[in-house]
This record gives structure tokens, C-alpha cells and sequence, in this order.
């Protein structure tokens, strides 16, 4: 129920340590983890092996955070997409799914099969300094089409699609990697808004949504989205009908910094199913023992990790090897390129 950041290029101790000893479900990669695509091939190989040694350990969630534009952790010559933005200046639905394709066949090449993308987020404030051109567009409706059209793109190509940040981070006028921010709008304008895309994606397939680190007052006036019941559970679970994987967004952000030691409770609680920790090892052993020091003492039901284990085997069952037609890098990347120009093309600042 955890994933993990991690430090090196290639597998060490510690990182083995982290899958075999701790258990870690998944691992996100950074700046820190890549020198090139052949290097991160065979580090996600190694990593990989661990689990495929051993019966007991379902495969690992390898993800990352590569959106296009500003948000891209894996550099040249992984192809550097314009930001989402450029999709909805397009307003091509065929753009948006080549788009989802193109990225997906580059992740799934070096073996990773989980994005951070697409953001569902409507950019609905000019003044956001978190969202801007990550955003598809300012149209709830448009960025509901387009999106599911990157989704779609994602699982032709074989990778898991993490739409975020539920219910919607494109709102706030503050940077939740920093403070805790607040989206002050009524409950109607809320749903007709920042719900749409996320609604539609969940109908169209999505198995994996991101939360915001952001507090709703119309729906919870006193807890961010990722740990609020209402949000997470009444909201997506029930009135949307979600049956995936929720995932917090990283949980050392100072958003929520001052609510570490109340973590698994908060999160399970409100229907967190993977807890991502991008950075701090020691946080993450602190997490685990938390976690299990709340379950033996019955503030955590057991029948919420048996019902978010179901759900994360449901998914990874799915979860496959790239084939050889899969692995031809170099090609992948030719047609990228002009792809990229072409979206490029639509790009306004």
C-alpha cells in the first residue's frame, strides 16, 4: 500500500531492502534515478526481478511523473512534450489520444507502467501558480473529452493512467507542495466544475486517481481532500461509483505536514488505497509502523487494508512485460518527435 522514492541508478541494498524486507508495492522515479533510457531499462529490469523471483510479491508499480512541459523527470532523449494545454488549444480529439499513445509507448520501452497523467484538473483560475498549462483546458467539458482520450491512449500503450487531483486542484490559488489551500466554492458550482472530467474518466475505465492536498469547506470544511471520508469515499466512491485505486498525492508535502503521525488512520479511513512518499525513507518505515501499530489496535479496520489489497492485486494482475515489438526505443522516438512538433504548434503561452 506503499510507494516509494528511492535513491541510485542502479539496484542497491537499500532499495532491495525496501521491496523484499519492507514490501513496498511500488517505486516512483526521479531525476536521481535516470541517466538514459538504456540505464533505466535495466535498473527497472533489476527491480523488477526481485518480484518475479518470489511467487508471494505481485510486480511493482514503476511511475512516474511525466506529464509534458514543465513536469517531465525523465530528460532528452525521452521526448520533451509540450505542457497538456497545447491538447486543449488543439481540441483534437485524435491529438489527445496519439498524445496518450506516444507517451505511454516511451514509458512502457524502459519498463514503466505507471504515469502521473493525465491532470483532470480544470483550469479554472488564471492565478493558480500549481496547475496552469498542465491543465487541458478551462472547459470542464473539454477537458473531460480530451482527457479520456489520453486515457485511453495510456492503456493502448500498455501503462496505467493516474488521473489527478481529485476532485480538482485547478481552483486554488496556492501551491499545496508549500501550504494548505483552500477552494472556497459552493457545493453546485463544485460538481458542475472540477468533477466533470473525473466523473467521465471513471465511466470510461480509469482504474487509478491522484487526490489533492486541498480542503473543500462545501464538502469537508476541516480536512484536505485526501483524508476526508466525504470526499474520497461519499464523493468518488459512492457517488461517482469508483471502484479503483486512490492514491494520495506525496505525502511530505507541507500541505499536510502537520498530520504525519495520524496518516494511516486518516487515509484508510477516507478510502486511501496507496500512499505515496516520494523522498524520505525514514518516513516511509515510520508510515509502516504506524500503520501497523493502528491496525493492531483496531483504530484501522482490517477489512479496509483486506478491501484496498483486493483492489491493488485487481490492477496489478493486469500488469505485463513489455513484448520485444515494444522495446524499439529508437523507433518509438522518431515518431515522437513529430508528433511533439505538431502539438507544439498549438502551444500558446
Amino acid at each position: 500500500m506503499i510507494v516509494s522514492g528511492f535513491e541510485g541508478t542502479t539496484l542497491n541494498a537499500r532499495t532491495e531492502a525496501l521491496i523484499i524486507d519492507q514490501g513496498i508495492g511500488g517505486l516512483i522515479l526521479f531525476e536521481r534515478n535516470y541517466k538514459n533510457p538504456a540505464q533505466l531499462r535495466q535498473l527497472i529490469t533489476d527491480l523488477q526481478s526481485l518480484t518475479t523471483d518470489n511467487a508471494e510479491i505481485p510486480p511493482l508499480f514503476i511511475s512516474v511523473d511525466q506529464e509534458g512541459g514543465r513536469v517531465a523527470r525523465l530528460g532528452a532523449p525521452f521526448t520533451q512534450f509540450p505542457p497538456m494545454s497545447s491538447l486543449g488549444q488543439a481540441d483534437s480529439n485524435e491529438l489527445a489520444y496519439r498524445f496518450g499513445l506516444a507517451m505511454g509507448k516511451e514509458m512502457r520501452a524502459v519498463g514503466v507502467n505507471m504515469d502521473y497523467a493525465p491532470v483532470l484538473d480544470v483550469h479554472s483560475n488564471p492565478a493558480n501558480p500549481i496547475i496552469g498549462h498542465r491543465a487541458l483546458d478551462s472547459d470542464p467539458e473539454k477537458v473531460a473529452r480530451l482527457g479520456a482520450e489520453v486515457i485511453r491512449g495510456f492503456y493502448d500503450a500498455g501503462v496505467l493512467p493516474v488521473g489527478k487531483h481529485f476532485p480538482g486542484h485547478g481552483d486554488t490559488s496556492q501551491d499545496s507542495h508549500l501550504t494548505l489551500p483552500r477552494v472556497e466554492r459552493a457545493l453546485e458550482s463544485l460538481e458542475q466544475t472540477e468533477l466533470v472530467p473525473f466523473a467521465h474518466a471513471v465511466r470510461q475505465g480509469l482504474e487509478v486517481i491522484m487526490t489533492a492536498h486541498v480542503v473543500y469547506p462545501a464538502w469537508d470544511a476541516e480536512r484536505p481532500a485526501t483524508f476526508s471520508r466525504t470526499i474520497m469515499n461519499d464523493v468518488l466512491r459512492n457517488s461517482l461509483h469508483f471502484d479503483g485505486l486512490i492514491m494520495s498525492d506525496d505525502l511530505e508535502m507541507q500541505a499536510i505536514e502537520d498530520q504525519v503521525e495520524s496518516i494511516p488512520e486518516l487515509g484508510t479511513r477516507a478510502s486511501i488505497d496507496l500512499f505515496l512518499i516520494c523522498h524520505d525513507l525514514e518516513k516511509v518505515r515510520a508510515l509502516q509502523n504506524a500503520m501497523m501499530i493502528d491496525i493492531e489496535s483496531g483504530k484501522i479496520p482490517r477489512t479496509s487494508i483486506d478491501q484496498s489489497l483486493a483492489r491493488i492485486f485487481k490492477v496489478k494482475e493486469k500488469l505485463a512485460a513489455p513484448k520485444e515489438d515494444d522495446l524499439n526505443f529508437e523507433n518509438i522516438l522518431k515518431e515522437n518527435q513529430s508528433l511533439a512538433r505538431e502539438m507544439r504548434a498549438f502551444f500558446k503561452e
